[in-house]
């Protein structure tokens, strides 16, 4: 039997193991008789690169249970995993049922690389500080390569991971790859300054094309057994539990000091929280910050988030125009917000607006009837409803925006002396 040796660029290069596998299977060259190694093309890291990869038709469906699991199977460290998955093709191919014992192999696999992409999310520090940041993980390079959209929706703000095989450079529009950083400064901006013009392989690289993102597909399960807020917002850049993270930009997560005793619950990422990644930074999020601060708080010691995670709109020219959620999509974020307080454990919530309310209380609110007194919650902790900062600004004069001003800074004093109750 002759014998086919496949060369790879990189450990992620899935669209070149794509390609060549449609050229095998419609070739009908059986798995063992193939030969899959990697290795670096002298362009692998140069700004602009081509590439040509063999065309062929393709000829095996893949159900989507066993698709789902190729991107993460691929990454995985097993020396078998291309011969696995290319193994799984031939058998569809054939017309056959894939064995149960290779479909658990490849799961366990899968199982293995979202694992190592959820700890590499968890390393990811939020958007609160804008200025470059420094990740160092011993990660492989091709769990890295995996997650650079992933890493970029946690983070929207410039950041460089720095891994003994891989540099992964994002500086808020694009990310570029490069090697492993040998004899790392102690000063961090030069370390930032040499991953840069280290990483120097962007979107004029075909090598890098086609990089298949690893997800994790949280469902309410998954959301339940999150042992930390970072295990959470790691999970919640793949949600999937309603519509609205089609056309949103990304899942805004909540924000905050992980150890808070009040939590402030509002009702959805705006347009600016949208596209920066952080929960209350727009314009109502600008007055809730002046209110809390006349309070007696601070935001840096709260925890703030949303009932729902995904921004609702419709476009209008340029222009996003915010829209209310609906009850289905306040239910499918539920468990979100659940799980964040049960990992907290307040000791007061603040909900900010009907929509905050009714997800925390599990009933429809009228904020007028229920707001300013101590509401006693499931957990045993304290609730207390008060008007969306949002409403402020859309009062039609300054006479009416001083008072309801007035009487939001009242609620959030009354918030914030519970703590000490």
């Amino acid at each position: 039997m002759n014998g086919e040796t496949v060369v790879l660029a990189t450990a992620s290069d899935f669209s070149g193991w794509r390609a060549w596998s449609r050229k095998l299977l419609h070739d009908r060259v059986a798995a063992e008789a193939i030969r899959w190694i990697t290795e670096a093309p002298a362009d692998l890291y140069a700004p602009f690169a081509t590439r040509v990869l063999p065309s062929a038709p393709s000829t095996t469906n893949i159900p989507r249970s066993l698709a789902s699991l190729f991107p993460a199977v691929f990454v995985s460290e097993d020396s078998d995993r291309f011969r696995l998955l290319y193994e799984t093709l031939q058998t569809l191919r054939d017309g056959m049922s894939v064995p149960d014992g290779l479909v658990r192999q490849l799961q366990e696999l899968a199982a293995q690389s979202r694992e190592r992409a959820l700890d590499l999310r968890c390393q990811m520090p939020d958007a609160r500080n804008p200025d470059w940041q420094v990740i160092r993980t011993s990660h492989a390079a091709a769990v890295i390569d995996s997650q650079a959209t992933a890493l970029s929706n946690l983070r929207p703000t410039p950041w460089i991971v720095i891994a003994p095989e891989r540099t992964l450079c994002w500086d808020g529009h694009e990310y570029r790859f490069g090697p492993g950083l040998e004899n790392e400064s102690s000063d961090p901006s030069e370390t930032i300054a040499a991953a840069r013009t280290l990483a120097t392989a962007g979107a004029g690289n075909a090598w890098w094309d086609g990089i298949a993102p690893v997800r994790l597909h949280p469902q309410a399960a998954d959301i339940a057994a999150s042992p930390s807020m970072a295990s959470l917002r790691a999970k919640a850049v793949d949600c999937k539990m309603c519509d609205l993270c089609g056309p949103a930009t990304r899942t805004v997560s909540g924000e905050g000091k992980p150890e808070a005793r009040i939590i402030f619950v509002g009702e959805q990422p705006g347009d600016q929280e949208d596209l920066q990644g952080r929960p209350f930074v727009g314009p109502a999020g600008q007055l809730f910050d002046r209110a809390l601060r006349e309070a007696g708080g601070n935001r840096q010691d709260a925890w703030i988030t949303n009932a729902v995670k995904h921004f609702k709109f419709v476009p209008k020219g340029p222009r996003r125009i915010h829209q209310k959620p609906d009850s289905t999509e306040i239910a499918a974020c539920a468990p979100w917000l659940a799980r964040e307080r049960e990992v907290l454990v307040p000791k007061v919530t603040v909900m900010l607006g009907v929509t905050g309310a009714s997800a925390v209380l599990g009933r429809q609110v009228t904020v007028s009837r229920e707001r300013s007194r101590h509401i006693p919650l499931e957990d045993g902790s304290i609730g207390l409803v008060t008007v969306h900062p949002s409403y402020l600004l859309r009062l039609p004069d300054e006479e009416s925006r001083t008072r309801e001003y007035t009487k939001f800074v009242t609620d959030l004093r009354m918030a914030i002396s519970a703590l000490a109750g």
